[in-house]
């Protein structure tokens, strides 16, 4: 963080959705001990009927309806920005969503972990978690390094989409190429927004109408001297 502390592992996790999960990967994800999961899919996606955990536990929070029309897609989608501008977009019509999201994290990560997902694990989901670590003084740097763990897995969840198709895979053929990826540049982008607007990353989360005992729950939970200390 900003101040020289650390922000806990193993307690916040983000994924992609369930839809392919192996019995290895089930058994991972059983091992974690989760208190809850936070579910930011469309109603569409949860009606596929794949959960991470059980339904008492999971949470479904409709982030958005559709962040680009793919029966219609732009002619061109191949900056950095058209990203960005999405995640824009995305934040405006759903703070409400977000802060519920939030919310939720918080009551429930006082007892355990907490999982959060949507369909690829890295827009609506990387949000929540970059509006989080933003809360919590986690540096720009490491907001924008976290984002971009997922890139690689974006493009090759797209591949195994393409490859081994199933019913109610998003329709990745019509969808710009550069809508599955993650790449570093669009969160820096994004982020540098963010303090624009905001003045700092650790602001964004009150100015969206998080409240502060949530953001004290938080801290608690997942603040932590550095080792040695």
């Amino acid at each position: 963080t900003d101040d020289g502390r650390w922000m806990r592992t193993g307690l916040l996790f983000r994924a992609d959705e369930p839809v392919r999960l192996t019995d290895q990967g089930r058994a991972a994800i059983d091992r974690l001990g989760l208190r809850a999961v936070i579910d930011l899919r469309q109603q569409a996606q949860v009606d596929r009927g794949h959960l991470f955990a059980a339904p008492e536990i999971t949470h479904h929070i409709q982030m958005v309806d559709r962040v680009i029309d793919v029966d219609n897609p732009p002619s061109k989608f191949d900056r950095a920005v058209d990203i960005v501008d999405l995640y824009e977009d995305m934040v405006e019509r759903g703070s409400s969503q977000l802060v519920r999201a939030v919310d939720t994290i918080a009551e429930y990560i006082v007892d355990g972990p907490v999982l959060v997902h949507c369909l690829a694990g890295k827009d609506r989901t990387g949000l929540i978690v970059a509006l989080i670590q933003g809360a919590l003084g986690v540096t720009l740097e490491s907001v924008v390094e976290e984002y971009a763990l997922s890139d690689d897995p974006t493009r090759y969840r797209r591949l195994m989409m393409i490859g081994d198709p199933r019913a109610g895979d998003p329709p990745v053929h019509r969808s710009p190429e550069l809508l599955w990826t993650a790449p570093a540049e669009v969160m820096a982008l994004f982020a540098r927004r963010i303090v624009h607007r905001h003045g700092s990353l650790t602001a964004w989360a009150c100015g969206i109408g998080v409240s502060e005992a949530t953001l004290e729950r938080l801290r608690e939970r997942l603040i932590t001297e550095p080792l040695g200390r």
